[in-house]
């Protein structure tokens, strides 16, 4: 995998803001330190406030809640950002990738596939089993975010989605490659 740091593996960002006691505590990054969970979130001390640097969306949820528990109102979320980074030598943005696979209901396979269709997936199986379709895809990771949420409004809830870094690559390399075939339904 393409990374320069052991951050680049952390690419989900997000700023949180602090007041009072927070304000306070997010001032020691040794007590932001104890808050961590390696590989899969850490709060590090950013301006008055923190930035969460997760390795998905699962794990960002965590740590917001996680804060949340810790500091109430005290901390205010902005925006999920992605991390990415120039690559000098080759001049180019270089962007995080991740893999997806999704374990549904076979009745939603299709709307499945057409939410990653959507979201530009670079598709890579799709395994239809009696009553179950596991998919796979990758993706960069700024078109799959809020896919979790999605996949649980299309399916009522009733999916499994797991996501990873696979590596970071030059933006736009997916675009402009046809999309992989997924496998077809009873015909």
């Amino acid at each position: 995998m393409n990374v320069r740091e052991p951050l680049d593996l952390l690419p989900v960002r997000q700023l949180v803001g602090a007041s009072g006691d927070a304000a306070e505590a997010f001032a020691s990054q040794a007590l932001l330190d104890a808050l961590c969970r390696p590989g899969k979130y850490r709060v590090m001390r950013h301006g008055q406030g923190a930035q969460i640097l997760a390795a998905n969306e699962f794990a960002l949820a965590e740590a917001q809640a996680m804060l949340g528990r810790a500091y109430g109102a005290l901390v205010t979320f902005g925006e999920p950002g992605v991390h990415t980074w120039l690559d000098a030598e080759a001049g180019a943005l270089m962007v995080p990738v991740v893999y997806l696979r999704i374990d549904a209901p076979r009745s939603h396979w299709q709307d499945l596939l057409q939410l990653l269709a959507d979201r530009s997936a670079q598709s890579k199986q799709a395994d239809l089993q009696r009553r179950r379709v596991v998919v796979r895809a990758e993706m960069e990771l700024s078109r799959s975010m809020g896919v979790t949420r999605q996949v649980g409004e299309v399916t009522d809830g009733a999916a499994q989605v797991l996501s990873w870094l696979t590596r970071y690559q030059p933006a736009g390399v997916s675009e402009g490659l046809p999309p992989s075939p997924l496998g077809r339904g009873p015909g």
